[in-house]
């Protein structure tokens, strides 16, 4: 199986006198932002609610319809035809039109679709859009591993064996510098997370927190 980024969510139970949970949403928070292309922002929002993010909702949400691993792949790769479609339809504007289409892209194996994922996420960056400097950075990690080559700004853990790891990575094709620019922490800062990873902490963040 290859390897791919996992994400530890942490769910928080809400308590109704102290005994009952909170009931859980039947369905993602779907807004209507103005500056979004609407279709673009339902791919994304189901691509979150997938792996149990409330995108809008501001929570994790515990499912019982949970989908398999491998039904997530494949509503991803029906989102990312569809998305491909509204590339190609020049239906993308905003910044956040190109890093939303960027995210769908990045939940992929695929060199193709990761270097697409890079492309959009670069000209949502260019477009003003903070968040995608990060994405940028991590779309290109990870499609260099799609190579089999190494990781350079340091975005991508993987659990080889039982233990994490961020291997291949070539730490000194990039400054610490470049990778702040990039939204990326340092070298330092990196392997703290991995540190903490391989004790059993919950996997953290490599971007730079309110980077702009």
């Amino acid at each position: 199986m290859k390897a791919r980024l996992t994400v530890v969510a942490a769910f928080c139970a809400c308590w109704l006198n102290g005994q009952q949970t909170a009931p859980q949403p039947e369905g993602p928070t779907i807004p209507k932002l103005t500056d979004v292309n609407q279709d673009i922002l339902n791919l994304v929002i189901h691509d979150q609610w997938d792996r149990g993010t409330d995108m809008f909702g501001g929570r994790t949400v515990r499912r019982a319809d949970a989908p398999s691993g491998s039904q997530i792949q494949k509503n991803d790769e029906e989102r990312q035809e569809a998305a491909r479609k509204l590339v190609d339809a020049g239906k993308l504007q905003s910044g956040k039109d190109f890093f939303y289409a960027a995210l769908i892209f990045q939940h992929s194996f695929e060199g193709p679709n990761l270097i697409l994922a890079h492309a959009l996420a670069a000209t949502a960056a260019a477009k003003g859009e903070p968040s995608a400097r990060w994405l940028t950075a991590s779309s290109f990690d990870r499609y260099l591993r799609s190579l089999k080559q190494p990781q350079v700004f340091g975005t991508q853990f993987s659990q080889m064996g039982g233990e994490w790891s961020m291997e291949p990575y070539d730490r000194t094709a990039l400054s610490d510098g470049v990778r702040a620019l990039w939204c990326v922490v340092p070298l330092k800062a990196q392997e703290q997370i991995l540190e903490d990873a391989r004790s059993g902490r919950t996997l953290s963040s490599t971007g730079i927190p309110d980077c702009h």
